[in-house]
């Protein structure tokens, strides 16, 4: 996915787990937006001119960067859960996103040594991606206006 794909899949999925779970409140659109802007993370790789999707695309390395940002999160008084759960949502729905195209790759390692991919649609299908982007800020819209909906 490129990152309109991954902004908009990590919108989907945020605003729905927080609707189900009843969650609203400043704290938790804070969490929701933050993941937003860091569902991109994984793709430091690029960037940085190391093997894509091998060291940074992981559930290992998402879990370690969410508890270091949680712990920078907790000194600086926001609390743990801020930083825990905005870096984890943001790595954790990238790695959904990308496990759609049709490039393989290893979610769980370093425990696993196995690649896997759904083969969906290929990671630069611009209809794909807007597609995502665009139902991504429907449901974030929707998540808003259903908590916040007079009972």
């Amino acid at each position: 996915m490129n990152p309109r794909g991954h902004v908009g899949l990590n919108l989907i999925i945020t605003s729905l787990v927080a609707y189900a779970l009843g969650m609203r409140g400043l704290y938790v659109n804070s969490i929701i937006i933050l993941s937003t802007a860091l569902s991109t993370l994984p793709d430091i790789d690029i960037r940085l001119r190391i093997a894509h999707r091998k060291y940074t695309h992981n559930l290992f390395l998402a879990a370690i960067i969410a508890f270091f940002i949680g712990y920078l999160t907790h000194v600086i008084g926001l609390g743990f859960n801020l930083g825990f759960w905005s870096v984890f949502a943001g790595m954790t729905t990238h790695l959904i996103g990308d496990l759609m195209t049709y490039r393989g790759f290893n979610p769980l390692a370093p425990i696993g040594e196995r690649n896997y991919s759904l083969k969906l649609f290929k990671s630069s299908n611009k209809a794909v991606n807007d597609t995502f982007l665009v139902a991504g800020a429907v449901t974030y819209m929707l998540y808003l206006a259903l908590l916040n909906a007079p009972t």
